[in-house]
């Protein structure tokens, strides 16, 4: 059986640096950073299927901070996990699309802060206006996203097909 952890990772300075940035980008956005950084490396690695032990390699990192991002990466769905034969071990890949599923998966929950803002408008209707004013701004917002987002992600897979 061959052994793929033995190829180059290609991990240049450049491209940590890269890594580093988009993953200090997500976890801005909530994400753990070494999440982020998985998710970068796999955008750019060559080969673009890595096994959990060059990943390791090439971020430098822990086998148990990297297992525990590809366990949120692949839950996710943003990562696919494969195997190939007469190879040992897994491989991983970005998967193409990740992020459109995801901005559609949070459109749905959108509508749910619409009701719960909702609600509250109801509950201090009788307020004034200076009490409710942010709430209807975010009642607002949540019920302009929730109609919005899904007609742009339409027109993003026109675009691309």
């Amino acid at each position: 059986m061959s052994d793929p952890d033995q190829a180059a990772t290609g991990a240049d300075p450049q491209t940590l640096a890269f890594v580093e940035d988009f993953a200090l980008a997500m976890e801005r956005l909530g994400l753990v950073r070494m999440t982020g950084r998985v998710m970068a490396w796999l955008l750019v690695c060559d080969p673009p299927a890595q096994t959990f032990g060059q990943i390791a390699e090439a971020l430098q990192a822990s086998k148990g901070s990297i297992s525990t991002a590809l366990k949120f990466l692949t839950t996710a769905g943003w990562v696919g996990k494969t195997s190939k034969p007469g190879v040992r071990g897994d491989f991983y890949t970005i998967r193409s699309g990740a992020m459109a599923d995801l901005i559609k998966q949070q459109s749905g929950q959108y509508a749910v802060f619409t009701q719960v803002t909702a609600r509250g408008l109801a509950l201090f209707e009788d307020a004034p206006p200076e009490r409710s004013e942010r709430l209807r701004d975010m009642h607002e917002f949540f019920s302009w996203l929730a109609k919005e987002l899904p007609a742009l992600m339409d027109r993003w897979e026109t675009e691309r097909a």
